[in-house]
Parts: C-alpha cells; structure tokens; sequence
C-alpha cells in the first residue's frame, strides 16, 4: 500500500507492506484523515517531541526517531476481520475509533513506527473500540471526530456553571473545536482572540459572539470579560510565555484551562497567580464517551463542522500540506484523503 512516512521532519510517500490485523482487529481502508497540530509538532520539534514523550509517557506519544506513518483523526471502511474476531459489523461499514490500538502493549496510532496511521491507505484498529459512523454522515465530517472531541473534552474539565464569560485564546482548530463545543452547550458570553482575521471570521462563524485582533487591544479589556465576576479562560496558543502572560491579565479567580501544547520549557510566575487565586486545569484528550457523544454531534448537525475543513489532498500533497499550515490565513483543517488521486 501506499503510505506519507516522516522521519525527524522529512515526509515523503512510498509503498510499504499492508497491516495485517491480529486477534481482536480489524483492517480498514482509510477513506479521510486530518493533519492535526501534533502532527506539525512531530514532523517540525521531533526532537523535543520523542524526548518529552521518553519521560512523560502519555496516551498520545511519539518515543522512536525510526520512520512513521502519523494520522489520527480519521474515518475508514471496514474491509477485512482479524483471526477470531467477532463480525460486529458488515464489511463496507464506515467507521471511526479512538486512536488506540488495543494490544497486550497499546499502540498510539499515528505515534507509533510498528502500524500505520490515516496517512496510509490501510491501517488495523481494535473491534472493541470501532463506533459506526451514522448513516448520512460524511466521511470527511466523521474524520473530525477525533479533534472536535479535544475541543469537547477541555469543555467538560472547565466544569462550567452557567454563567461564566468565557475567553478562547487561540483560534487554530482546537480553539475552534472549544467555541464549537461551548457554543452547542448554550454558553457565553464567548470572546475569541487571534491574530488570523480568517481564524476570527471562522471563530465567528462557529459561535463566538466578539472575535478581538490582539494587536488592536487585549482580549482581556472586552466588556464581556470587564463585566463578569466568573471568568473562565482556555488557552489554545502553546507558545513558551503564554500563560505568564495570561497570569498578568487574568482577572481575580479567573480559571485557565490550558489546551495549547508546548514543547519547550516554559515559565510562569506563580507568585501572582498566587495574588490573584487563579486556578489552572490542564487537559489532554477525551474520554470514550465524550468521543462517542462527539460523533453523534457530528452526526445530528450540533457541532458544524463543514466550515473547518480547508482543504482535502492525497498523499503526493501532505508534504506540501505540513507546509502550507504554516500559514493560518490559508487553512484550519486539511484532510489527506489516501485514495485520492
């Protein structure tokens, strides 16, 4: 099968041999996968990325410099059982799953040089973590799934009450997926800030009520924010200083939800956090159900997700794709679509 393998920042298409599904798998045709942020961290800081991985562990974790096929966000299609695995759905039946696959030692798909992630024409995942997608659904929406339920996830862990002014910092598609998410709960006021005047419109476009140019003022001086007693803020940037600065501007007992993913070392002053009774809550990744209740939301139009997909190319273009997300006017999402020619 064809396959975009990237090793320490180089990305290049070749043939590789099919995977061959174990006890308890399945193989699946990819049909669409989006190229993630975590992607552009693996291929452009590969370094910091396997290294941190090495010490921290965690569910999502790059730990070989050896070639690899990346891709975590997908839909596929059902086209073979492994030995001695219960037929729970038909071949040809679109599905998504958890990027997980669950053997004796997990694998990270899309992390992991042993199988293949969506950027391949063929991958194997676990039976017992596949969710069929509903009928009607794009393949393209469903390959969202897996993002949007960052987005979900990093909700929940805010634990909102109601009547919080909420401030997204960070428009990219994990911002994007937080103002999806809080937009479809009926929360707000939501102000959004991002230096991308096409992010801002999308951020617009997917719930936010004020979308601020940082360089034409602070986020934290609009009259949704001023006026709250109950600020919660999601921080979606992950650059080194961020949540320094965060601290400098947050209003007393504000709460930071940190989403963004940095990979350098970082500071932040905890003295005036401490002055401020600022709380932080880091997030990663989502829970099972929050990714099956993600589908569904896809699925019944509650999280729209049309607007976010860019772009879709094959495989010849994903080196070019790493490339052109460097450029947030261009794109939010772009799919690679493996049988695309």
């Amino acid at each position: 099968m064809r396959a975009a393998l990237m090793q320490r920042g180089k990305i290049w298409v070749e043939n590789v041999p099919d995977p061959v599904p174990q006890t308890g798998e399945v193989l699946v045709k990819t049909h669409a996968c989006g190229i993630c942020g975590s992607d552009l961290h693996a291929a452009r800081h590969t370094e910091a990325f396997v290294n941190t991985s090495r010490e921290a562990g965690g569910a999502f974790k790059l730990t070989t410099f050896d070639p690899v096929v990346l891709g975590h966000e997908f839909s596929a299609e059902i086209v073979d059982y492994g030995p001695d695995t219960p037929h729970d759905f038909p071949v040809g039946q679109l599905v998504c799953s958890v990027p997980m696959l669950a053997r004796a030692q997990p694998l990270a798909v899309g992390y992991s040089s042993e199988i293949p992630g969506g950027f391949a024409e063929y991958m194997v995942l676990s039976r017992s973590l596949l969710l069929p997608v509903p009928s009607g659904t794009p393949d393209t929406h469903a390959a969202l799934t897996e993002p949007m339920a960052v987005g979900l996830h990093a909700v929940n862990k805010a634990r909102l009450g109601g009547n919080e002014a909420l401030l997204v910092l960070g428009c990219g598609p994990v911002g994007l997926a937080i103002i999806t998410a809080l937009r479809q709960r009926g929360a707000g006021p939501i102000v959004a800030a991002d230096y991308s005047r096409r992010r801002r419109k999308l951020a617009l476009g997917q719930g936010a009520h004020v979308a601020i140019d940082p360089k034409d003022g602070s986020a934290f001086d609009a009259h949704e924010i001023e006026r709250s007693d109950d600020v919660v803020i999601f921080e979606c940037i992950g650059v080194p200083g961020s949540i320094d600065k965060i601290f400098l501007a947050a209003p007393r007992n504000a709460r930071i939800v940190v989403v963004g993913v940095c990979l350098e070392m970082d500071h932040a002053r905890p003295l005036i956090a401490i002055n401020k009774e600022l709380s932080v809550q880091y997030v990663l990744g989502y829970t099972l159900d929050e990714f099956g209740r993600t589908l569904r939301n896809i699925a019944d139009g509650s999280f729209d997700v049309a607007p976010l997909i860019t772009a879709r190319v094959g495989l010849d273009a994903v080196a070019g794709s790493f490339e052109a997300l460097r450029d947030p006017e261009r794109h939010a999402k772009i799919l690679v679509e493996p049988w695309r020619t």
